[in-house]
């Protein structure tokens, strides 16, 4: 079973996730240009240097003679970053006079240089690669040598930068100090106030929304915070009052009643099963206009997110954040169908053909390939008054909720039938059952006996508002071990028209 994360572990995540990010972007983006300018640099230093080692070498290559320990002689000064890796000295014909043992001449660079008697440098460093794990690092600087205002040769000179890797791979280690460091305390800091502000109250608000479900009218809720959640917590306290008014008048009602029937209790418990359900759509949509506000400028800010940040792990964080709070903004959506359904036209239909419509569609989408089906069905049944649309919803619900009640091989039942005035159709199951207690509640809004992420428990009190509004019944029998049964009556057409 798939354990649900809660809302503050959303928010670190999220925050942590969106701060790191940033900070180790932008730290590792100065360190790439810091990167660049010290290489620049270098290059710039040792170019200028050559060009002063040649203006010294010139008079010695015109005499060429003993040319690689005056090379040497003249090199040898330069030490630390400076020292060069190797050299080669060419005269104005391109024939090398002297090099350092193993150094193979760019001959191309050498030949340019003559033509252009411009000093050039040829940088062999690979600004990919992760400092601090090795890699191409050197540059090779190759300068003309004048004699008498006349091109006599050239020296090329190779250089290592493996000193400015090193000191780059050292600031990367203090750019990711300084990145969890700093991002520590901002996440710290963000995750207090969201607590403070958000999380805490929201708490408060599902702890008390449970005690109310259970039956505790007494509840009530600091009108502290934001504006959002003050107003929040102040209609919960009003719903909750109302609702302590509606269950004190009903229960008078009911205690000078003492004395009616079987059927009038039943009436009694429709009328706080309604109440319930009203009182709960009130606070779905309290619940969901205020928390929909926040979540649309999260979303917006989220695609702003991901449209400035390029290709990789950044860009895959954002869209996990987007997809995430696309599924918050869906269950907005239903909270909000639930608690404030648009009015619908109705039209004469046979429920016999919406339950095998429901059905057909199901098998064609192989919803229900591992049970069997049984159709005892008439052809045909009286017309009732009721959206097409709405009915064909009730029966899939209920065909969805069979199967899922059942172990593969097991078996739905399909039946139907009329009665003066009425006419019924059922769906039966031989799944696990019920006991008398849950059977009770499972009309109720947000009940579930599903796995948690199966079901949000508004199926069945979806299928019973439906049917109510239609003024119609549906009912349950079950057992454990045996099996589910549900049917829902319908009034006849003509029947509905006499009574308007």
């Amino acid at each position: 079973m798939k354990r649900r994360v809660g809302l503050r572990t959303e928010i670190i995540v999220n925050i942590s996730f969106l701060v790191g990010a940033a900070l180790l972007l932008g730290g590792f983006l100065l360190v790439k240009l810091t990167e660049r300018e010290l290489v620049a640099q270098r290059v710039s230093s040792v170019s200028a240097t050559m060009k002063i080692v040649a203006g010294v070498l010139a008079p010695d290559l015109a005499e060429k003679d003993d040319l690689r320990a005056r090379v040497e002689t003249v090199l040898q000064p330069l030490s630390g970053s400076l020292s060069p890796a190797g050299w080669c000295l060419v005269d104005r014909d391109l024939t090398s006079l002297a090099a350092s043992s193993g150094f193979v001449p760019d001959r191309t660079e050498i030949l340019q240089v003559r033509y252009q008697s411009e000093p050039l440098s040829k940088i062999d460093y690979d600004f990919n690669r992760i400092p601090g794990f090795g890699g191409a690092a050197s540059v090779l600087v190759s300068v003309p040598v004048f004699h008498r205002q006349q091109f006599a040769g050239s020296l090329q000179v190779r250089f290592s930068l493996a000193d400015v890797r090193r000191q780059v791979a050292s600031a990367q280690k203090l750019v990711i100090l300084y990145a969890l460091l700093y991002g520590t305390v901002l996440v710290s800091a963000g995750v207090y106030l969201l607590s403070r502000n958000v999380v805490h109250p929201v708490r408060q608000l599902m702890a008390s929304t449970r005690q109310v479900a259970g039956g505790d009218l007494e509840q009530t809720l600091p009108v502290t915070g934001p504006s959002e959640i003050s107003d929040l917590a102040g209609s919960f306290n009003t719903m909750v009052a109302a609702l302590k008014a509606s269950r004190l008048q009903s229960e008078e009602a009911i205690a000078t009643l003492h004395d009616a029937n079987l059927e009038l209790l039943q009436a009694q418990q429709e009328l706080l099963r309604s109440e319930k359900m009203a009182s709960v759509g009130h606070l779905a949509a309290g619940m969901a206009h205020e928390i929909g506000n926040p979540l649309g400028a999260v979303i917006g800010y989220l695609e702003i997110l991901r449209g400035d940040l390029g290709p990789g792990p950044e860009k895959d964080l954002a869209e996990r954040a987007l997809t995430e709070t696309g599924r918050i903004d869906r269950l907005v959506r239903d909270l909000l169908d639930y608690a404030a359904p648009s009015p619908i036209d109705t039209e004469l239909i046979d429920p016999a053909q919406v339950l095998r419509e429901a059905r057909d569609i199901l098998v064609q989408q192989g919803a229900l390939a591992a049970l069997s089906l049984t159709d005892a069905l008439p052809l045909q049944l009286p017309k009732t008054s009721i959206a097409r649309h709405k009915l064909l919803q009730v029966f899939v619900n209920l065909l969805l909720n069979a199967r899922d009640a059942c172990d593969p091989g097991g078996t739905i039942g399909l039946a139907g039938g009329s009665e003066p005035g009425w006419v019924s159709l059922s769906i039966s199951d031989t799944g696990a059952g019920m006991s008398q207690e849950i059977a009770s509640h499972i009309f109720d809004p947000f009940y579930t006996t599903k796995a948690p992420g199966r079901g949000r428990g508004l199926g069945l009190s979806v299928c019973h508002r439906v049917v109510s509004e239609a003024g119609g019944v549906i009912s349950v029998q079950s057992e454990p071990g045996r099996g589910s049964s549900f049917t829902v009556r319908l009034k006849e057409a003509e029947s509905r028209c006499h009574e308007t």
